[in-house]
């Protein structure tokens, strides 16, 4: 299993209720320390002709050159330089997904909200859609965008109709969507199916957002063992349809009262084992020796 990290992809966002800007060196220490083998590959950043390809010009100049707010709400120029990165990240995974049929993981987080010409909710560049976008520019006939944030992605849905993007096939559970349905088990129990209806995409961007847990204080449907079994359900699932997945992390927002965010790595580490899982078992593309029962 490939996961997709620079260093210059991580960087502190002082004063914000999110830790997403920040998380992606946390999450590569946690995952270090499971027992489980992974390669973490290198790649280059995204230029602003790249940004582009989803996103006004005008506003990726803008974000760029400190002339408008990121979006974290803020105008620091180092954090507008890890977002070429960040952004880089999730294209390097979707592109490799796709050419090699391998599983993925792009640690980053912060995209579903960012539309067309503008940012906001901790998303600046929706980095979903430029992958998405760049897939297909690499041969991927059909892109499946499977967000389950708890959510709405908005910013993707604008950006697809904008540009009409009629490649992208798009999902986003959004907690409307999972209280609509009636309880987290009803909505679990539907989900199979919602990940079957992309079998005819070459590749599955899924965008594994952990507000959905209980406890967090911007979303909180899933239990943790509701969590578990959500990746589990969708990891399997792609695979039993045949179409390879990359991942990003998405929102999540729990954090002790010294800032630290243990409860959130604990769930981005159920995730990246539940793909490690699948994607090491006997037969399955990514085979090796090293294998853990459910």
């Amino acid at each position: 299993m490939k996961v997709f990290y620079d260093n210059r992809q991580s960087v502190a966002c002082k004063a914000s209720l999110s830790p997403s800007a920040g998380k992606p060196a946390q999450v590569m220490a946690s995952w270090k320390k499971l027992d489980i083998t992974f390669d973490v590959l290198s790649f280059e950043p995204l230029s602003a002709a790249d940004i582009a390809v989803a996103h006004d010009r005008g506003y990726v100049d803008d974000v760029m050159s400190g002339a408008t707010e990121n979006g974290f709400g803020n105008r620091d120029p180092e954090m507008a330089a890890a977002l070429l990165w960040v952004a880089g990240s999730m294209v390097a995974a979707a592109v490799h997904t796709f050419q090699t049929k391998e599983t993925s993981f792009s640690p980053t987080s912060g995209a579903h909200h960012a539309c067309y010409a503008c940012g906001g909710d901790f998303c600046t560049f929706n980095f979903l859609v430029i992958a998405a976008i760049k897939a297909h520019q690499a041969g991927a006939r059909r892109v499946g965008i499977l967000d389950l944030d708890y959510h709405y992605g908005n910013g993707t849905d604008d950006i697809i109709q904008h540009l009409d993007l009629s490649f992208v096939r798009h999902y986003t559970s959004g907690g409307d969507r999972i209280a609509a349905v009636g309880t987290a088990e009803q909505w679990l129990k539907r989900l199979p199916d919602t990940v079957r209806e992309f079998s005819d995409v070459d590749l599955v961007i899924f965008n594994a957002g952990v507000d959905s847990h209980l406890n967090d204080p911007l979303g909180g449907m899933l239990t943790t063992e509701q969590m578990a079994r959500r990746d589990r359900i969708v990891f399997e699932t792609v695979h039993e349809i045949g179409v390879p997945i990359c991942t990003s992390l998405a929102g999540g927002y729990q954090a002790a009262q010294d800032g630290t965010i243990e409860a959130v790595l604990r769930l981005h580490d159920a995730t990246f084992l539940a793909a490690w899982k699948v994607a090491m078992a006997p037969g399955n593309k990514d085979q090796s020796d090293s294998w853990i029962l459910w």
